[in-house]
């Protein structure tokens, strides 16, 4: 896999991970939920960058 392809994968999951973790806690107020939230969208993106590993990227032009 590029380099360049799995950062693009950590930002865009980075985004829903700083705004759901505040969205989160503003709603159960609780730390581990937040906790809980932000360890299952890591394993989210991972799984997501080793399925695009897998893959080739598409040819653009």
């Amino acid at each position: 896999m590029d380099l360049a392809r799995l950062i693009g994968i950590m930002v865009v999951f980075g985004v829903p991970g700083i705004v759901g973790g505040g969205l989160v806690y503003h709603l159960f107020h609780s730390w581990p939920v937040v906790w809980i939230y932000e360890i299952l969208l890591v394993l989210l993106a991972l799984r997501t960058a080793f399925n695009a590993a897998g893959k080739s990227a598409p040819s653009g032009h």
